[in-house]
């Protein structure tokens, strides 16, 4: 059990890390939290895989919930911001966008005023 409580801390901290170095498609806030677990587990098991010779060790349950909660929030996030992504590609620029300018024109110029439309000049 030891040794797959050991090999479990090593990659959930990797995989964390892993997700930590992603920069789009999630909050920093997030990334921060991804990275302080992550390289806690990681240097955690490597201590017991390394310097632990026997006697008592602490055994963190959330060791096994935790990774997969933050896997599972990173691709919601991931999915999120590709969703976004697209509706914005979908949407197209704002109106106006790269049109030229009216160059002073006031609005309306050239348009009838009052909102009838006027019978031609004959």
């Amino acid at each position: 059990m030891f040794d797959i409580y050991v090999l479990f801390l090593i990659l959930s901290g990797i995989a964390m890390l892993v997700m930590a170095s992603v920069k789009t498609g999630q909050t920093t806030t997030r990334r921060a939290w991804n990275a302080v677990f992550g390289a806690g587990f990681t240097v955690y098991g490597l201590y017991l895989l390394l310097f632990f010779h026997g006697g008592q060790y602490l055994m963190f349950y959330y060791v096994f919930i935790l990774p997969i909660l933050m896997v599972v929030r990173f691709f919601r996030d991931r999915s999120e911001f590709r969703a976004r992504q697209e509706a914005a590609a979908v949407q197209g620029p704002h109106p106006g966008y790269g049109q030229p300018s009216s160059y002073g024109q006031p609005s309306g110029y050239g348009q009838p005023s009052g909102g009838q439309p006027q019978d031609p000049v004959r």
